[in-house]
């Protein structure tokens, strides 16, 4: 059976430390993988890490981890420091990694491969070649902090975080590691071609014609000839906006027309985009202020 991140982030034989996959099919489908990890009481556990391939582990801490910890790189010991919830710690996952987990915390693990940051820093206009980070030091990240709690959702409605937004959130990520941590420059290409009347009509085909398809930016990309940034990036200059806050945009549009008819709120939804009604209703709000039953009331008051 092929081995998984999550295989080595937990003892099995222990079971003190809960580990989920975040929407494991959704982001497998663009190659994206992040790994929950809930510790809910004290006790020692040796977690081993021996992947060996050519990726990072990139672990968000979302509660206090509030003791030191010993951990072995290749069999060279080191102390790690007692961590706070937003901080961060960059594992290279070609080392042989072990730790003496013994604090209750929770933690969002990503794990990118070098591929990817190498894709990233190359439409930043430079190149990748590891990150200048220090196991032995505390490196608090307030950004890859509110990256990895946007994603959190997805654990249990895996169905409402759209693939656009994932894409989003990973791209996100690597840019910011890169910017804070290999000290890349985020401006350094931002100038650049815009996409063809052609191209943005193929692109909103491929959104709207068929609400349940759940598109990913690669997709899209391919369909213009780009790479996933150099398309994200031509669109922004475009229309204003990345793909995904467009296509919601055009989703609460839809829902706002609908909702001037007799359909219930549940089939507007669905026939929207959205996963059910409740997933409507939040985003309704966020976006308009009102629920979507409290939007139809107010408009038929005004009739």
């Amino acid at each position: 059976m092929e081995e998984k991140p999550s295989d080595f982030l937990s003892d099995p034989k222990d079971g003190i430390c809960l580990v989920r996959e975040v929407a494991g099919a959704k982001f497998a489908k663009a190659g994206l993988n992040a790994v929950h990890t809930l510790r809910r009481r004290q006790g020692s556990e040796m977690t081993s890490m021996h992947l060996r391939e050519n990726m990072y582990m990139v672990t968000v801490y979302l509660t206090d981890h509030p003791e030191a910890q010993d951990v072995w790189k290749d069999g060279h010991h080191a102390m790690r420091p007692a961590m706070r919830a937003g901080a961060i710690s960059l594992f290279d996952m070609r080392y042989h990694w072990e730790g003496d987990n013994m604090a209750p915390f929770e933690a969002l693990n990503f794990f990118i491969p070098d591929l990817a940051f190498d894709e990233t820093a190359r439409e930043l206009g430079s190149t990748f070649s590891g990150f200048n980070y220090d196991v032995a030091r505390e490196y608090r990240d307030d950004v890859a902090t509110s990256l990895a709690r946007a994603v959190l959702p997805a654990l249990d409605s895996p169905a409402e975080i759209p693939m656009l937004f994932v894409d989003h959130v990973f791209s996100a990520l690597r840019s910011r590691l890169l910017v804070a941590y290999c000290g890349l420059n985020p401006t350094g290409n931002a100038a650049g071609p815009k996409l063809s009347d052609h191209e943005v009509a193929r692109i909103k085909e491929l959104l709207l014609d068929d609400v349940g398809a759940d598109r990913s930016v690669a997709e899209l990309a391919q369909a213009c000839g780009l790479s996933a940034g150099q398309f994200s990036r031509a669109f922004k200059r475009t229309l204003g906006t990345s793909p995904h806050q467009w296509l919601v945009e055009q989703r609460i549009d839809r829902a706002r027309y609908l909702l001037r008819g007799k359909k219930s709120i549940s089939e507007i939804a669905l026939e929207c985009g959205f996963a059910d009604q409740s997933h409507l209703s939040r985003v309704f709000l966020r976006k308009v202020g009102l629920t979507p039953g409290e939007w139809r009331r107010a408009k038929h008051s005004d009739a």
